[in-house]
């Protein structure tokens, strides 16, 4: 999904036993020019994470000023209003939270890994929301305890290289428009060859296999909807047409769409996954 205009994903609010413990009231996805600002305003009781996706900016809230560089994130509150500014050209994604659990586990500071973990969760909140809105609270709430426990082990993992980073964030985003390595090693300003050696050596696999695996992670989850056609997962997910996405979901599964479809439950909402397989 390209992320061209800023956009604002309210959930529903959880019931109040889940609210007490942990509520997402917002998710934003921002794409900032280079020197635009934006101000986030005061909220009581709500601490809120600044994910820098792609690109550079500075955060400023109270007496703490951070630099994020691209794959960063940062804390900040409770109840403290925060001014982000636009270094470069960038992506950012921000997440407001509520409860006893963000008081717990959300130290204020800079996270060296932690534009991933809010990326998964924005990104699908805001799956869910284009397929069946509005966001139930209970859902948000389960993918910001679990943005919370990645945020919590972030602070002291390795990097990866930064190419590597800006690679999976636009794998990530866009996969159903990217339209090959080409277009990929373009965009990230180095050569085919280095991009495929770096991401291969740091995430194990090529970058290409990576794309293929998170287009069919996202059609499997298309199909579990009782509405999906195979053709239009195929084509929501990337493939240019549904007979090649069958022989490529064969290939990663070890079944044709048709066999996957008589081993899953279908329903009119069905779950976003919490693991790792989509984002």
């Amino acid at each position: 999904m390209r992320q061209a205009e800023q956009r604002e994903i309210i959930p529903v609010a959880p019931d109040g036993a889940v609210r007490e413990l942990l509520a997402l009231s917002a998710a934003l996805i921002l794409p900032l020019a280079g020197g635009a600002l934006f101000q986030e305003a005061a909220v009581p009781d709500s601490f809120s994470v600044i994910a820098a996706v792609e690109g550079s900016l500075t955060l400023s809230s109270g007496q703490r000023y951070a630099l994020l560089e691209p794959g960063q994130a940062a804390a900040f509150g409770p109840g403290l209003p925060c001014e982000l500014r636009a270094v470069t050209d960038c992506l950012c994604m921000l997440v407001r939270l509520q409860g006893d659990a963000a008081v717990r586990l959300l130290e204020p500071g800079v996270f060296v890994r932690g534009a991933a973990p809010v990326r998964e969760a924005v990104l699908a909140l805001a799956l869910l929301d284009d397929e069946r809105p509005p966001v139930p609270g209970e859902i948000a709430s389960a993918r910001a305890y679990s943005m919370l426990l990645k945020l919590r082990g972030s602070r002291t993992a390795p990097e990866a290289p930064a190419l590597v980073e800006a690679a999976i964030a636009i794998i990530q985003a866009e996969f159903p428009f990217l339209e090959g390595l080409d277009e990929l090693a373009e965009r990230l300003e180095v050569s085919k060859a280095h991009l495929s050696r770096s991401f291969s050596q740091k995430i194990g696999i090529s970058p290409g296999r990576y794309i293929t695996q998170v287009k069919i992670a996202y059609a499997k989850l298309l199909l579990q909807d009782e509405d999906a056609s195979i053709t239009y997962a195929a084509e929501a997910s990337g493939f240019a047409n549904a007979n090649y996405f069958a022989k490529v979901f064969r290939r990663e599964t070890g079944m044709s769409p048709s066999e996957y479809l008589e081993t899953v439950p279908r329903r009119k909402n069905p779950p976003i996954p919490s693991g790792p397989a989509l984002w």
